[in-house]
């Protein structure tokens, strides 16, 4: 992008105890005398850590009896710290593990120590801008997931989102401008999903039911992030609109149409989609309907009719979905859930109604 248009997108937007021993003397001449009878010192005793205390689960106890039905009820098993423990020790307590683990206990700690072995892992940064525990740590994190992936536009969305909570909307608009040089969206969400299928398979789940636990067990923590920066943006574009000032709109308008667009071609997940259509469908509504705004020059009044079809679809999906799926045996549930890893949740959910 021309750096005149960043720079007017950014006016645009701007608008709005350590202890010492020390012995001396006598006491030391003391200490140094031997003692007629020298007393043995007692072993010292070496910690152990969890993953020590439990066995080895080279053969874990079989969780039998989980279905995935169960988990559509919203019974999803949880793995608790000991088993965590021992997957990490099994499988290595390598960035990806460890992000699971963080995850699946909901212990930051772990993706401290993940940052800590690895700070140029992009996913690790990620993590830790979206659940870090102060706005220094969070602030820290997304400077390095930027050098990491400075192709990726989920860094420009998250320092706008910065920016905006701290009241600097001129920031905000350099990086909403930066992200529409970068096309790529991702969230490494299924990088996390694999590690927390394996910890699932260690602990003794049967694999269909480690898979589906690993991902009914997800969150999508940046999606609250997201809505929020658009929320942000169709603010001032209505502002824009109402006082007829077009020019000063416009910015806003394509950089809304152009998040909304990319969750949704990007995101793997049925809530990427609704997140996404949401976005679009708001900033559509303020243009004219004949104004070309959606893929392929599509007008606004076309787009929004694509995407009201897109959503009456996913409704009637989401309500056939439950029963069929429960319904099907366990190698249909497989592809399902193969399905969804490779192609998202929407087509595998499609592909499962409608035989498709």
């Amino acid at each position: 992008m021309p750096l005149r248009r960043v720079a007017q997108i950014a006016v645009v937007l701007g608008l709005v105890a350590v202890g010492v021993w020390v012995v001396r003397g006598k006491k030391w001449e003391l200490l140094r005398k031997p003692t007629e009878v020298a007393a043995k010192p007692a072993p010292a005793i070496k910690p152990r850590s969890a993953a020590e205390i439990i066995p080895k689960l080279k053969d874990p106890p079989k969780r039998t009896g989980v279905t995935i039905k169960d988990m559509l009820a919203g019974k999803v098993p949880q793995l608790n710290q000991l088993e965590v423990e021992a997957f990490l020790k099994h499988q290595g307590r390598t960035s990806m593990n460890l992000l699971a683990a963080s995850r699946l206990l909901k212990d930051v700690s772990y993706l401290r120590e993940a940052a800590k072995a690895d700070p140029k892992e992009p996913a690790v940064q990620l993590e830790l801008v979206l659940r870090g525990e102060s706005v220094e740590e969070k602030a820290a994190a997304l400077a390095a997931f930027r050098e990491a992936a400075p192709g990726n536009s989920l860094g420009d969305y998250l320092a706008a989102h910065q920016a905006f909570a701290a009241g600097d909307a001129a920031a905000a608009g350099i990086a909403l401008a930066q992200s529409l040089d970068n096309p790529l969206y991702a969230d490494y969400t299924q990088k996390i999903v694999a590690g927390a299928e394996q910890a699932f398979l260690d602990a003794g789940y049967e694999p269909a039911a480690a898979s589906a636990a690993s991902m009914f067990s997800l969150t999508l923590a940046h999606v609250t992030p997201l809505v929020e920066v658009s929320r942000n943006l169709q603010q001032l574009q209505e502002e824009f609109i109402r006082s007829a000032d077009f020019d000063a709109a416009e910015p806003t308008v394509v950089i809304g149409l152009t998040l909304g667009q990319r969750i949704q071609g990007q995101g793997l997940y049925m809530i990427d989609q609704l997140n996404g259509i949401s976005i679009e469908k708001r900033f559509l509504q303020q243009l004219d309907p004949l104004t070309q705004a959606g893929p392929g020059g599509q007008a606004a009044g076309e787009r929004l009719e694509a995407l009201d079809a897109k959503l009456l679809e996913i409704r009637t999906l989401t309500a056939n979905f439950t029963e069929k799926f429960a319904a099907a045996d366990e190698a249909t549930q497989g592809q399902y859930l193969a399905r969804m890893k490779s192609d998202g949740e929407f087509a595998a959910m499609k592909w499962l109604v409608d035989g498709k």
